[in-house]
């Protein structure tokens, strides 16, 4: 009887899914008098049937008079049972079908065309017809879970980490517990962790069918892009690409293309020549365009029957600085190698030159511009020779230092100053040969001894004296100071057919950490070939140490209609400056990498520094950041510990388009500053870097997670083992009293009693 009235309960309450489960109890709750409410309406629902209809006769044969008193009973039965407050408990035993999870992977890579459709529209269309849907259907319940619908980043600029989207798919399964995984994938991975890796958080075995490898594949993909972190304005600049072929051979055109306001310039062109299944490479050189942070890309031209072209172009922003390098040389007399290194340097369009050069008598005459952008003198007192104050030399990038005798760095304590100016504010210097500097000036022992690259002491052989080429060591022709053309073959021929130079230093050898970057062609000591040219690092600074005074014969003898003297001299400038950036007390906004991509962390940073050059660890710096889409974040920055004085935000952007930033340096003193700037963000291009389907990653993952792999053209063959029917209990509360069936049932008698009296003519 009670399992009776609770599957009568759970029909009126609509639960008819329930009607075949076990009843193992049933529990009642009333509302207080509500048990003798329902005793008096039991009583009430038998005796007023039998009061109204046992006489009544009029027109109503038997079997009529007993339907309408079994519903006025059934009436009055429902409306005790809702005056009561009555509840109902039924305890159910429900057996069910296991669980299994079925994993859609639409990630981006799963929308590439496979025949005529996407790989993921194929794989759908292929497992709904399938036998093997059918057969899972009868032994499982089946539950589908596309992985985009686990995460918060989705669309087609954001990529997939397909281990983790499986996790969270499993994890997020439902109420059911998962006995069984069946992921579809293409087996793309774009995490740093192997897919397989994920097996020890999966809930139950998982088998996997894969998207099958078109062995007709044609895809080309920019693998790689390599810029520059800033360049100059209208400088020589670089880009160098590298290009991966998927069953594409032939020449393949690259475009260098500027993203302006008003429309896009190409930069540069450059033709590549392809070989399936292998990579190329490419140097495309440009003058940069306009100064501040610059949007440009690089894109491979469309070949015909290509799977995709989202991996064809490559975004990126390139910080253009419209500052120039400010370069002193010092030189002890009018020479030949200062007038030609002057000319030089007075060419390069990115080289703001001064010349300090004593004249017969001990004067000294200087030459470049005579004041700053604030007003003051370059150098106040220039007759006195060599700076004597920290903020005329640092006013400097670069300091060149000619044929000067030790005393004058030993006076004033110029030693100091120039120590100071290399490892503490990260300046650049150079110097070069002559007959009172090295070991033939006695510089060893002082600070300058310990900032070059050579080994300074005495020895009897100060001096070489005849003619030689230089010959340029396999290290040298990688350094960024001796690319006189950025083809390595180009550059290692100009280098062989450079003029010669007569005379210069003797060196024994160099320091450990230094690179040589030049030797004497046929001379040697203990310690190898004899150093003509050597560079190195020293605190923050750069240094770049020659044995020659003689580079003008490079100019002067010259064979090309490039003047290489000049580039080489430009390229040292170069390598020797620090960052213009990082300029003064306050640096500018810039960027951790050129390549900003959607998912792709990313950063940016200002570099704080005190008066003396050092990095300030006390600053603040508040940034707003306005990503795509209006969406807008605040953030308060310390100096980093690690980096100190970088004040850097980290971030991760989850839309393309354009971020801009806005920070304002120690906004509570007297000395705030606001700096703004904008960059691109491109869409993520990691799920099509290997557009093949990669079985391998599937298969290992099914052999650690103890399930079974076969490709989409093999799916009925997939053997998935059938899993235990899964007995759970469920308590279903029933409220009584507020039942909307039990209302529309009494509801429902009434008005069927009241027509048909109605119709009799007895209403």
């Amino acid at each position: 009887m009670t399992t009776l009235l609770a599957k009568l309960i759970l029909i009126l309450t609509g639960a008819w899914h329930l009607i075949g489960e076990t009843v193992v109890s049933v529990d009642w709750q009333f509302a207080p008098l509500g048990v003798g409410m329902l005793w008096v309406g039991l009583v009430v629902a038998f005796v007023l049937p039998i009061v109204c209809y046992r006489r009544t006769a009029e027109g109503l044969p038997v079997r009529l008079r007993f339907v309408l008193g079994l519903i006025r009973g059934l009436a009055m039965l429902c409306l005790a049972l809702m005056a009561s407050g009555a509840t109902a408990g039924i305890l159910l035993s429900c057996s069910e079908l296991p669980r299994l999870l079925l994993v859609l992977d639409d990630s981006p890579s799963m929308h590439l065309l496979q025949s005529e459709a996407s790989r993921l529209e194929v794989a759908s269309t292929t497992l709904k017809n399938s036998r093997l849907m059918k057969k899972l259907e009868a032994h499982f319940s089946v539950k589908t879970v596309r992985t985009s619908e686990t995460t918060s980043v989705s669309g087609s600029d954001a990529p997939q980490d397909l281990a983790k989207a499986l996790v969270r798919a499993a994890s997020v399964a439902g109420d059911q517990p998962v006995r069984r995984i069946l992921l579809v994938s293409d087996g793309v991975v774009t995490g740093d962790a192997p897919l397989a890796r994920c097996e020890s958080e999966l809930p139950a075995p998982c088998s996997a069918i894969g998207i099958d490898v078109n062995d007709n594949l044609r895809d080309l993909i920019l693998n790689e892009l390599s810029t520059p972190p800033f360049v100059y304005q209208q400088d020589r600049s670089l880009v160098s690409v590298r290009l991966r072929s998927v069953g594409i051979g032939g020449e393949v055109s690259l475009r260098l293309v500027h993203v302006q306001a008003s429309g896009e310039k190409e930069l540069a062109t450059v033709t590549v020549t392809l070989k399936s299944g292998e990579e190329s490479s490419a140097v495309m050189e440009f003058k940069a365009p306009d100064a501040g942070l610059q949007h440009l890309y690089v894109q491979a031209q469309e070949q015909e029957g290509e799977l995709t072209t989202r991996n064809n172009r490559q975004d990126f922003n390139l910080d253009v600085r419209p500052e120039k390098i400010r370069v002193l040389f010092i030189e002890g007399e009018p020479s030949w190698e200062y007038r030609y290194l002057k000319r030089a340097m007075e060419s390069d369009p990115i080289v703001e030159f001064s010349g300090l050069v004593r004249l017969p008598g001990d004067e000294w005459f200087f030459q470049g511009k005579q004041k700053r952008a604030d007003g003051k003198p370059v150098l106040a007192e220039p007759g006195k020779g060599i700076p004597i104050t920290s903020s005329e030399l640092e006013y400097f990038d670069v300091l060149i230092l000619g044929d000067l005798e030790r005393k004058l760095f030993e006076d004033f304590g110029r030693f100091q100053l120039i120590e100071d100016f290399v490892s503490v504010r990260g300046a650049g210097l150079a110097t070069i040969g002559g007959m009172k500097v090295y070991g033939a000036g006695n510089y060893q022992g002082t600070a300058l001894a310990r900032m070059l690259p050579f080994n300074i002491q005495s020895s009897k052989k100060a001096q070489l004296v005849n003619r030689f080429q230089v010959r340029v060591t396999t290290q040298g022709l990688l350094h960024p100071a001796m690319q006189l053309e950025y083809d390595p073959a180009r550059n290692r021929e100009l280098w062989s057919q450079m003029p010669w130079v007569e005379g210069g230093n003797a060196v024994s050898s160099t320091k450990p950490g230094a690179s040589l970057l030049m030797v004497h062609p046929d001379l040697s000591t203990s310690a190898g070939q004899r150093p003509i040219a050597a560079a190195g690092h020293y605190g923050r600074g750069r240094v770049f140490a020659s044995a020659l005074d003689g580079t003008w014969h490079w100019a002067l003898a010259r064979k090309e209609s490039t003047n290489y003297h000049q580039r080489f001299w430009g390229l040292v400038a170069r390598w020797l400056s620090n960052d213009p950036r990082n300029r003064g007390a306050i640096g500018e906004l810039k960027l951790d990498s050129p390549i900003v991509e959607v998912a792709r962390p990313g950063g940016f940073s200002i570099t704080l520094r005190d008066d003396k050059g050092n990095p300030r660890m006390d600053g603040k710096v508040n940034y707003t950041i306005e990503f795509p889409g209006a969406d807008s974040i605040y953030a308060e920055v310390r100096s980093d510990p690690a980096v100190p004085g970088r004040y850097g935000f980290e971030f991760t952007p989850r839309k393309s388009g354009t971020v801009r930033v806005k920070a304002v340096v120690d906004p509570d003193s007297d000395n705030r500053r606001e700096v703004e700037t904008a960059f691109h963000v491109s869409p993520s291009r990691i799920e099509f870097m290997n557009v093949k389907p990669d079985v391998e990653a599937l298969r290992s993952l099914c052999e650690a997670a103890g399930g079974e792999f076969v490709p989409l053209s093999k799916l009925d063959e997939l053997e998935i083992p059938d899993a235990p029917r899964m007995n759970r209990a469920e308590m279903r509360t029933v409220r009584l009293w507020q039942a909307p069936s039990l209302l529309a049932f009494l509801l429902l008698c009434l008005c069927y009693e009241w027509y048909v009296r109605k119709h009799r003519g007895l209403a």
